[in-house]
């Protein structure tokens, strides 16, 4: 398994045994089952970011402390032939480039997502409010029972609390842009 994924797990671990919670106390509180916190945990399945981000909630603490350590200057430029991206599942169909500086508290996370077409949906379920812009490909939004068709261009402003699913509608890859509230990393 990918050591990102891996490192997740452990540092899921220590701060749930850090907060005295068992794995079903914490699965109970986070909406899922403890064999899947269990699976997370071992690095034997890979967490999605939207799981990160209501574990990291629940938690008390934000996502950043799923991943490496990554010094950044509270400036921080993009070029567009540097690497740096973010696989959360090996062989995933999802791929994210962090944009934004990490400061010490940032109001808002930047990424670019690339994300394959798929045989099924991604779902995602946040605590804040999400902004994307498709940059390439055509994709929709279904939040609640309403789907968002949504080309290049095109722009998307919610409220993600309710559960939410993104499928590409293109044959090609799709490119986001999304700005993300409270900040994620």
């Amino acid at each position: 398994m990918d050591e990102v994924i891996e490192r997740a797990g452990r540092q899921l671990r220590l701060l749930r045994r850090a907060k005295g919670l068992t794995l079903a106390e914490l699965a109970a509180r986070a909406g899922c089952t403890d064999g899947y916190l269990s699976a997370v945990e071992n690095g034997t399945t890979a967490p999605t970011i939207s799981s990160l981000a209501t574990l990291a909630a629940v938690l008390g603490t934000d996502m950043s402390v799923f991943f490496p350590n990554i010094h950044r200057d509270p400036v921080h430029v993009h070029r567009a032939a540097e690497t740096g991206s973010l696989r959360i599942a090996a062989g995933g169909s999802e791929v994210y480039t962090i944009l934004s500086a990490r400061t010490v508290d940032p109001s808002f996370t930047g990424l670019l997502e690339e994300v394959a077409p798929a045989e099924s949906d991604t779902s995602y379920s946040f605590f804040g409010e999400r902004f994307l812009l498709v940059l390439g490909g055509t994709v929709e939004l279904r939040i609640d029972t309403t789907v968002y068709a949504l080309g290049p261009g095109q722009t998307l402003h919610y409220s993600s609390h309710p559960d939410h699913l993104l499928r590409v509608t293109s044959e090609q890859p799709a490119s986001i842009l999304w700005i993300v509230t409270p900040a994620l990393i």
